[in-house]
């Protein structure tokens, strides 16, 4: 009689011990996130251009081939509007020529220009045939890849990344 005496007094003593950690108050949710976040990785990085020169023209061109991926990174999914490549003189700044991808642009590239929360999308720009004149020495260029977002609350989220090229 005694012994089961001793049990009940012991289970009551760590049952009690358990409910203790049970009311401990949790930790508060997480605020949800108030818009979309971008990150933008270009592959290869550095770009490289690769330069043609035909004999019977006096213009070489230049060709480049990349993949652009877009990181939503905040927890809000949205709408890819736009991505916009600027090709820059490295030295001066200055733009040199451009290239727009519109939302349909881009769903025709990637299939959709839907980017989910904390998903990715990649869009494959290719630039084929930048004329040069021969006689012109080539430019140290770069390019800023700007990306524009609405996410599913409203926001307009921009983001730009620039990449030097090779």
């Amino acid at each position: 009689m005694v012994k089961r005496t001793l049990i009940v007094v012991l289970m009551s003593a760590a049952l009690s011990g358990c409910q203790y950690f049970e009311r401990s108050p949790s930790a508060p949710a997480s605020p949800s996130p108030a818009s979309a976040a971008l990150a933008i990785t270009v592959a290869p990085d550095p770009l490289k251009i690769l330069w043609v020169c035909p004999a019977v023209d006096t213009n070489c061109y230049g060709s480049l081939d990349s993949t652009v991926t877009i990181a939503e990174t905040g927890g809000v999914g949205g709408r890819v509007d736009s991505v916009d490549f600027v090709v820059r003189d490295a030295v001066l700044g200055i733009a040199l020529t451009q290239l727009n991808l519109s939302a349909d642009d881009i769903k025709t590239r990637a299939g959709s220009n839907r980017l989910e929360a904390m998903g990715k999308l990649a869009v494959r720009p290719i630039v084929e045939g930048y004329p040069l004149p021969k006689t012109t020495p080539r430019p140290q260029i770069a390019i800023d890849v700007s990306v524009q977002v609405t996410d599913d609350k409203g926001n307009v989220v921009k983001q730009t990344k620039r990449v030097p090229v090779t």
